[in-house]
């Protein structure tokens, strides 16, 4: 029977995004031994992003001597991220089932690592030849499942020729024997990797001996979950970080109970490197209203020194960051405060009346109208997600899309906050902006299957 199952995008604990990166209310630590149980390593992180490799790996023999470190974080995750550790424990082998980017730096497929040093990267173009404007282009063995994408939920099943052993590599594609790597991937490739010299080998899957794969055993990883460290450091006076900052700066923290449409907030966010000498490092700040000095910011930062109290006993340092406004500052002067805010009303009124007739907002470009959402979608989506939406049951299913692709055209065109866009649809009787991104979405449906009698009567109101 084909199986079908339904994945959420957003799994409990992620908590949103900031900076571009992912945030967890929690950070885990694995251990994982190698296939003869004579070492083991232990990964820690130094923070709870999830797109970054900030902690330490420690390698040890089985009566836990350390052999060995490496200045990285390798998140784990079944059939997502795996780490392996030859049976001498001097190599470990890192493979993704999906490339990316961050911070500049192209995360490969594999990564090899021989005492702590990489020695051998491999790209995913290097390991199978993938369309990436109209495939999925994934590592693992995929080919037997059907995989729909609906806004922000995805229907899988099995194709009906789907052997039992195709189902088991979709849910394990990866195997370690004798300090051979095996890895199951997309268009039918079996990739093996000798960890003693990192060397590659490509075989079609046609002729696998399926019971040989069975009978290799899955390596258990010990999962150590840990509440993330709340707020920021103290001074080591004692003082708070918010109050210190503040005070350098000559201003004050905004209160709650204070009225903000009434007084001017400078809002922002910050992430600082924390190490157990107490000294930290600016890493990334982010302004949200008004703009303070970067430069004072950055030095008060890196010339105070912190309580380290915060700082998880397995680490050495953490990653502190802080979201959505949190450090919020305000003139200590309440009437120059007051008289602030009156000239950011001012300013924003400003900026609001040219929102509304720019061609373009933040170098991107704002329809003018439903013909020109379209058209903008076709640039923005790829064909193989314009496909897939153009072959929806019917308009109705659009819906599936509030939350992911409408999501997106609500922020990128600016409904919420104003636009030549948002001024349009308000003229046909559009108050709301989740109204206008439905109607996007329902009538790119109509257009894209040549139904195009009911937009073009809307356009014609």
């Amino acid at each position: 029977m084909a199986r079908i199952k339904i994945i959420m995008l957003f799994c409990l604990i992620t908590i949103g995004q900031i900076f571009g990166q992912t945030y967890s209310l929690e950070y885990s630590i694995y251990t994982i031994n190698s296939q003869n149980n004579k070492f083991f390593l232990r990964t820690i992180p130094y923070d709870n992003i999830e797109q970054t490799s900030i902690g330490k790996t420690i390698v040890f023999n089985s009566d836990s001597t350390k052999v060995y470190e490496i200045s990285r974080y390798f998140k784990i995750s079944p059939n997502w991220k795996e780490i392996f550790l030859s049976n001498d424990g001097k190599t470990i082998a890192y493979v993704i089932d999906k490339e990316f980017e961050w911070n500049g730096i192209q995360n490969k497929s594999i990564e090899i690592f021989k005492n702590g040093v990489s020695i051998k990267q491999y790209q995913l173009s290097d390991l199978i030849n993938c369309d990436l404007e109209n495939e999925d282009c994934y590592l693992f063995y995929k080919e037997v499942e059907d995989k729909i994408s609906r806004g922000i939920v995805y229907y899988t099943k099995y194709k009906e020729n789907a052997t039992d052993f195709e189902k088991e590599l979709t849910k394990k594609a990866t195997f370690l024997n004798d300090d051979t790597l095996y890895i199951f991937a997309k268009t039918n490739k079996l990739i093996e990797i000798d960890l003693n010299t990192a060397n590659l080998n490509i075989l079609p899957i046609e002729n696998v001996n399926e019971d040989r794969f069975r009978q290799i055993k899955s390596f258990e990883i010990k999962l150590e979950k840990h509440n993330i460290p709340q707020g920021l450091p103290a001074l080591s006076n004692g003082v708070s970080f918010e109050n210190g900052l503040a005070k350098y700066l000559g201003m004050v923290v905004f209160p709650d109970s204070l009225d903000y449409k009434k007084y001017r907030q400078y809002t922002f966010d910050i992430q600082i490197l924390l190490d157990r000498k107490g000294h930290a490092k600016l890493e990334k700040i982010e302004f949200h209203r008004g703009r303070l000095s970067e430069k004072k910011i950055k030095t008060f930062v890196e010339s105070k020194r912190f309580k380290t109290d915060k700082i998880p006993n397995e680490a050495e340092k953490w990653r502190f960051t802080v979201w959505f406004w949190s450090l919020k500052f305000m003139n200590k002067d309440m009437n120059k405060a007051e008289k602030e805010r009156q000239e950011e009303i001012i300013e924003e009124q400003e900026t609001q009346k040219k929102r509304l007739v720019a061609d373009s907002i933040d170098g991107i470009y704002i329809p003018r109208n439903l013909e020109e959402c379209f058209i903008e979608l076709n640039k923005i989506l790829k064909p193989k997600d314009i496909e897939t939406f153009k072959n929806l049951k019917d308009r109705d299913e659009t819906v599936l899309y509030h939350l992911g692709l409408g999501m997106s055209l609500r922020n990128r065109w600016r409904l919420w906050t104003g636009s030549r866009l948002k001024q349009y649809f308000i003229t046909k009787g559009i108050q709301h902006p989740d109204n206008m991104s439905g109607l996007i979405l329902s009538f790119y449906y109509d257009w894209l299957n040549g139904k195009n009698d009911e937009w073009k009567k809307f356009e014609e109101k």
